[in-house]
């Protein structure tokens, strides 16, 4: 649900940046008229509404791959700010090198949201984030 001041964040394994947009890719409609709904929605808001949360507030991208949590978002807008919080959830690190992530601002996303085990990303946790 939306949520301000706080972030959603999700980290991966991707050959390419193309393949991570190609996951979560932008949304929108097509030339048709169709609503395009990116796999990562389907994954983990359940594709039923294109954008459930603010598409202004939202940012992906290839990192060097690293176990580190605070590395991982450090390349990010407001990643010097949500680092610390989020080694805060993994003291010992993650459990594996990610070399992406997505992070959703202003919007808490929780256990009670639709997930695909499948998914080439995992949640990874909602931490308070000054915008």
């Amino acid at each position: 649900m939306e949520e301000e001041g706080v972030v959603s964040i999700w980290a991966g394994v991707f050959e390419t940046e193309e393949a991570l947009m190609a996951y979560a890719a932008e949304e929108g409609y097509d030339c048709e008229g169709n609503e395009i709904i990116s796999p990562f929605n389907r994954d983990f808001f359940g594709g039923e509404d294109l954008w459930p949360f603010d598409p202004d507030f939202w940012e992906r991208a290839l990192v060097a791959p690293t176990p580190d949590p605070e590395a991982l978002v450090r390349p990010f807008s407001e990643g010097t700010a949500i680092g610390p919080a989020l080694k805060k959830i993994f003291p010992q690190g993650l459990e594996k090198a990610y070399n992406a992530a997505i992070l959703v601002y202003n919007y808490q996303y929780g256990s009670e949201s639709a997930c695909h085990p499948n998914a080439p990303v995992t949640f990874l946790g909602a931490v308070p984030c000054p915008l």
